[in-house]
């Protein structure tokens, strides 16, 4: 089976193709194509995406970044042969219709695509949420036009099951273009999903079945991250640049509090956190470079310590067998290293999965995978809609 995954929740546009065969409990997976334009820079002198840029360069990257990994993938294109005038005509007014409100995407579309003949996949796996409203809408009214093209089946995916599934994901995907075997699970699985939306502990019990156990109440770790990089001066986004600064420095320097870490519960919260940090350098005479990294340092680890305290905490009230993390944060070496640390002292029975950590931000590979395991939850093209506050054990998502 070839899934095409398109991604626009944010600000990478991205398209892949992967290929999967055998069963839904043994499947092997081999990555086609995989490509990714990134608004990273664009967005950087903003300090944080802009929504409506973000819609702006979706429209103006998602046909180009198509045919990138129709490159990728060796697909060739021909000429479409029009056996019947009339009803390539009602097609394109059609899509014509389902684009109206995205006229530079549409533009592209007509020129690069709509000429030739479909590509040799078996259906289109698309994000719907959550995510940016007016990013989501591009990318949904995309796969839609190509479903209808096409004449393929479209699996909405939540953004945030693609997160979890980039840990089934084998680590040598990208240096082979054999298939590979997928990474084993045992449920029930824990997900620590933390980016910069999004600060979640979620439960599995199964492919698709999904229990959100802990949230932030507020800010997002990710989130968090840029606003202390922001005070800091750093640039964005945020994460990676305090996680270098922090790798050479004194994590003890400043005792930042870690909220809610004694709570009865397994939420979060960071808005006090940043506060904390805010406060720090209001009172601080001068900032120089040694500051500056101690600052990054110990704020990090407050973070890190109550991410790795309720994960334990969950996966011991909840008897998870498998651990794992998602989302861009998962990227943070402090964070990977510190929970497989704890855990192998704590709970030596469980399973600890990270992802690759080329796949820990916003990717279509990921969406691909997860519509693999929502194949059966194709939908007709009118009943797919952008939802940007979807969570994942809303209804739609489950099994």
């Amino acid at each position: 089976m070839r899934i095409l995954g398109i991604e626009t929740s944010c600000d990478e546009t991205a398209v892949a193709i992967i290929e999967v065969r055998g069963s839904l409990a043994h499947p092997r997976i081999r990555v086609l194509a995989n490509a990714v334009a990134s608004q990273v820079k664009l967005h950087a002198k903003f300090g944080g995406v802009v929504p409506n840029l973000a819609k702006r360069e979706h429209q103006k990257n998602l046909v180009s970044t198509l045919l990138q990994a129709f490159s990728e993938a060796d697909f060739r294109n021909s000429k479409l042969k029009i056996k019947n005038a009339k009803l390539q005509f009602k097609v394109q007014n059609y899509v014509k219709k389902l684009l109206e409100r995205e006229q530079e995407l549409l533009k592209h579309l007509e020129k690069h695509i709509l000429p030739f003949s479909k590509p040799r996949i078996d259906a289109i796996a698309v994000t719907v949420g959550p995510g940016l409203a007016p990013a989501l809408w591009v990318g949904v009214n995309f796969a839609r036009a190509l479903a209808f093209l096409w004449g393929k089946p479209l699996i909405p995916v939540n953004h945030l099951e693609g997160h979890i599934y980039t840990n089934l994901l084998p680590h040598d995907w990208h240096v082979t273009r054999n298939s590979l075997p997928m990474t084993r699970v045992s449920f029930p699985a824990l997900c620590l999903i933390v980016s910069g939306g999004h600060t979640e502990l979620v439960l599995m019990s199964g492919y698709g079945k999904y229990r959100v156990v802990g949230e932030t109440l507020d800010d997002a770790a990710g989130e968090a991250f840029d606003k202390v990089a922001k005070m800091l001066r750093l640039g964005f986004p945020g994460g990676p640049i305090i996680s270098r600064l922090a790798e050479h420095a004194d994590a003890g320097a400043f005792n930042f509090p870690r909220p809610m870490l004694h709570s009865n519960d397994f939420n979060f919260s960071f808005s006090g956190l940043k506060t904390a940090v805010l406060y720090t350098l209001r009172d601080l005479k001068r900032l120089d470079d040694k500051r500056k990294r101690d600052i990054a340092a110990s704020f990090e680890k407050a973070v890190v310590d109550v991410l790795v305290a309720k994960t334990i905490r969950a996966a011991r009230e909840f008897g998870a067998k498998t651990v794992m993390i998602g989302g861009g944060v998962a990227a943070n070496k402090k964070l990977r290293a510190d929970l497989g640390e704890v855990l192998a002292k704590r709970l030596p029975g469980i399973r600890y999965l990270v992802p690759d950590s080329r796949l820990t931000g916003d990717n279509a590979l990921m969406i691909a995978w997860a519509g693999y395991f929502n194949r059966k939850k194709n939908k007709s093209l009118r009943s797919i809609h952008a939802e940007a506050n979807l969570r994942i054990d809303a209804r739609r998502t489950r099994g």
